[in-house]
């Protein structure tokens, strides 16, 4: 039932290059359809069409990292990068990388939607659903950590207060704070995802148990001078039957070649250059 997987990320110019466009997709996505606009309208006398407009967004909606500019690095807890970095592959594992039929759909993603660029988002790191069948879904509650810290688990997983571990307990234990924060997700989704999803919302409101299954998913981006399969789980392992009869499922990602740094660092070079291309 519950699951617990390492899995060996090498870093490679495909896989920076690959994360580097989506995250760049998903920073720029817009709301409308750039062949919606009529560019005979307003738009005949600039010179530029939407192409144009197209650019600007992804310029402007791809924060600049001050401190790599410098040839720095920025404090972990204010390192978008690095946190982005950890949400996108948490986001593309639940989604593509599982198995047909097991796969996550996850509609709106914290980096598309999140309120400022160069901040990292808060509450939940995903909201997925999957359909079960007519009559049951199963809701993905994301987490996402990034840790290059030499204990084993590292303090993200169990130790502090906004840890993986008890930052999901409460999920598992606080009803009404879930059921508030799916509601707030579904208010921006299209009909067809707030369909499906508002089934589980009222579902867990009223408790109706056989409609409704929970996945507690859980995301640690690591690499090879750190991690330890063995013991990196924590509490999450140790401690499953506190989150059932919901399910935990719990992924490893571990850089083997590069360093979590070096890693961030090429991701943000791809990204910068991609924009500047």
């Amino acid at each position: 039932m519950h699951e617990h997987k390492k899995i060996d990320i090498p870093v490679i110019d495909a896989f920076i290059k690959k994360f580097a466009e989506m995250y760049l997709e998903q920073r720029s996505q817009t709301q409308f359809d750039y062949s919606g606009i009529d560019e005979q309208v307003l738009y005949k006398n600039l010179g530029f069409g939407t192409d144009a407009l197209k650019q600007i967004i992804k310029k402007n909606a791809t924060p600049i990292d001050n401190k790599r500019e410098q040839g720095l690095h920025p404090n972990v807890l204010n390192d978008i990068y690095r946190s982005d970095l950890g949400e996108l592959l948490m986001t593309y594992y639940f989604e593509e990388k599982l198995l047909d039929g097991e796969r996550f759909i996850i509609p709106l993603k914290n980096i598309t939607f999140r309120e400022r660029a160069e901040l990292p988002g808060r509450g939940l790191d995903a909201i997925g659903y999957r359909k079960v069948d007519d009559a049951k879904v199963e809701v993905l509650l994301g987490e996402a950590k990034v840790s290059a810290d030499k204990k084993s688990p590292p303090p993200v997983v169990d130790a502090t207060e906004d840890s993986i571990f008890n930052t999901q307990l409460k999920h598992k234990n606080e009803t009404p704070i879930v059921v508030q924060r799916l509601s707030d997700y579904a208010r921006r989704l299209n009909s067809n995802d707030a369909e499906i999803l508002g089934f589980a919302i009222i579902s867990i409101e009223h408790r109706l148990v056989d409609n409704i299954s929970i996945t507690y998913g859980c995301t640690l981006i690591r690499d090879h001078t750190c991690v330890n399969e063995d013991s990196d789980f924590g509490k999450m392992k140790k401690h499953t039957k506190e989150f059932e009869p919901g399910k935990v499922h719990f992924s490893i990602l571990s850089f083997s070649d590069k360093s979590i740094n070096e890693t961030v660092d090429l991701f943000y070079q791809k990204v910068q250059e991609l924009i500047a291309g």
